[in-house]
């Protein structure tokens, strides 16, 4: 197709012969594309991938990349090993037995204990290894482990256990670990108290049986890990490049394939692969994978080196790992851009070149035009001070939002967000079964204190407490300026005997505070009331109530003491 050329444009038809020429050019690569292609080596390299354990949902990514032959759109012929109690990934690649598996944060650890593996894809954003235990055996929390029999596979399998431990100041010699006998019914009988699970699997047994069950989960105590991490060796990267590409680029379409067609995938592992479990305990996987997959928010195999650098950081913490590891080379995420066939980049080159001529004829009636130019800066400029208007208009809404939640004094919460999060929480715990305990603390003859010291002191002891409460609070503790000189602190998953622990602990280290103000020291005791859900209330309006109650017991009993709810 010819285009007539205006009298204005003659300086550039140099420019559309050249144009015209590598057009030519392009279409002459094309042609030859299928051709090459056509004469690549037809053989596929045999590969080794070992699974975490046997077939089921939790590896459907891998299943769906053999079945639908992405694997082999790659060149590659991928064996699929199942797992066994002695067949672990990160051994079976050491011992050159797979080239490539799928694993746990123990990936990460063993990296940073100097061996040379190398992730290329993290399936799950959030890890499902969690413990369970029976409701009738009062675990509740990471605290009532204490003294009972908990099955791990071990520290190095299981860290984030071991971290959540750590994190709540338990040490293992409190607990009796035993290895994980890989029978779910050790747990049922009660030859256990909490079991290693997956909240992908091992619910479904409980709910079909209708067995109540609590879920200690390492994600409410600070450790939050990949899981389900494709990995590889520096070796098998430095040696073969493309063919790591490959791999990761097929697996991740075959988990988007399978996340997409879930009903596919579970009647190929029934009738394929002989699963053991019914296609209803199949689905439950399916669907509870989904929250921690995030395939419809996140890129499947999405990595982010800070979450690592923080999983590494949780080690060096609880004593794991030594603080001057490096991480440098054990992230690899590959070409994120689909390849290209060869013959692509000169037609690219044509395209550009248009593009190019086309910019100069607009730069030449834009000279023709400076007013127009003008106008059309003057526009851009408007628009970038209502862009940089409304993003400090969304930062003022966050600031206010965030002053309306909190006391101006103590930048604790305030009674408001109190008021907004109470009945959230209870609604959490009795829908997953665990308790709340709550915390009513009021200072001692405060009234003495703003009159004689006047009330800045006051406000200093005020301070003064509330950092003391805000550094003794865990993540997801809610401490609170409930009004005046009270204070009210919602402790979820803390037992009534772990709550009254931490409120003596709290009192006696107030107690012996003292609090300076400008040459004075001042020294403020406290009484505090302890309740706790389900026992005391189990509306918020009841378990304040109870709290207030056994408040106002500590301080008849003569204050600078803690009493609990009857």
């Amino acid at each position: 197709m010819s285009v007539p050329v205006n009298p204005r444009m003659r300086n550039v038809a140099p420019w559309i012969s050249l144009l015209k020429t590598l057009i030519v050019c392009g279409v002459l690569l094309v042609a030859g594309g299928p051709a090459a292609h056509a004469s690549a080596p037809a053989g596929l390299d045999v590969i080794h991938l070992q699974l975490r354990w046997l077939p089921q949902f939790q590896f459907a990514g891998y299943y769906a990349a053999v079945a639908k032959g992405f694997y082999q759109e790659e060149g590659l012929d991928v064996r699929l090993h199942p797992g066994e109690p002695d067949r672990q990934p990160v051994a079976e690649v050491l011992a050159g037995r797979a080239q490539y598996a799928e694993g746990n944060s123990e990936v990460l650890l063993a990296r940073l204990q100097g061996i040379p593996l190398v992730a290329l894809a993290a399936i799950f954003q959030h890890s499902p290894s969690v413990l369970l235990a029976l409701r009738k055996s009062g675990i509740n929390s990471a605290q009532d482990l204490i003294g009972k029999k908990v099955m791990f596979m071990d520290s190095k399998n299981d860290p984030d256990f071991l971290t959540m431990l750590l994190n709540e100041g338990i040490s293992t010699r409190q607990l009796t670990i035993l290895p994980s006998s890989y029978n779910f019914e050790d747990l049922v009988t009660g030859k256990v108290d909490a079991f290693n699970s997956y909240l992908t699997n091992e619910p479904f047994y409980l709910k079909q049986r209708n067995i109540e069950f609590t879920v200690i989960n390492p994600r409410n105590y600070r450790v939050d890990f990949y899981s389900d991490v494709l990995f590889t060796t520096t070796a098998e990267l430095k040696a073969h490049p493309k063919r790591v590409e490959a791999m990761r680029r097929a697996t991740l379409k075959g988990w988007q394939y399978a996340m997409d067609h879930p009903d596919e995938i579970i009647d190929l592992l029934i009738d394929k692969y002989k699963v053991r479990k019914s296609r209803e305990h199949l689905q439950f996987e399916a669907e509870a994978m989904r929250p921690l997959i995030l395939p419809d928010l996140v890129k499947i195999g999405h990595m982010n080196p800070e979450r690592w650098h923080h999983m590494a950081e949780t080690f060096v913490r609880v004593g794991m790992i030594d603080a001057s590891y490096s991480l440098d080379g054990f992230m690899h995420t590959g070409e994120e851009e689909k390849r290209l066939p060869g013959w692509v980049m000169p037609v690219l080159i044509a395209a550009a070149l248009l593009v190019v001529i086309i910019s100069l004829v607009a730069a030449y009636f834009l000279r023709v035009n400076r007013r127009l130019a003008l106008a059309d800066s003057s526009l851009r400029s408007a628009n970038e001070t209502l862009t940089d208007s409304l993003a400090e208009i969304r930062e003022l809404h966050l600031r206010l939002r965030e002053q309306a939640i909190r006391d101006p004094l103590t930048g604790l919460y305030n009674r408001r967000y109190l008021d907004e999060t109470l009945e959230r929480e209870l609604s959490r715990a009795k829908r997953e079964g665990y308790p709340i305990s709550l915390t009513m603390i009021d200072l001692d003859h405060f009234k003495h204190v703003n009159d004689t010291y006047g009330h800045k002191a006051g406000d200093e002891v005020l301070i003064a407490l509330s950092t003391l409460l805000q550094s003794q609070a865990r993540e997801g503790d809610i401490p609170c300026r409930y009004g005046g000189e009270e204070f009210l602190l919602v402790l979820p998953r803390m037992s009534l005997e772990v709550a009254s622990q931490r409120a003596e602990q709290w009192r006696e280290a107030f107690g012996s505070m003292k609090t300076r103000h400008g040459e004075l020291e001042i020294c403020v005791t406290m009484s505090i009331g302890l309740a706790t859900y389900p026992d005391h209330g189990a509306t918020a309006e009841d378990l304040i109530d109870s709290a207030d109650q056994a408040l106002y017991q500590a301080k008849a009993a003569g204050r600078n003491r803690l009493a609990i709810a009857g």
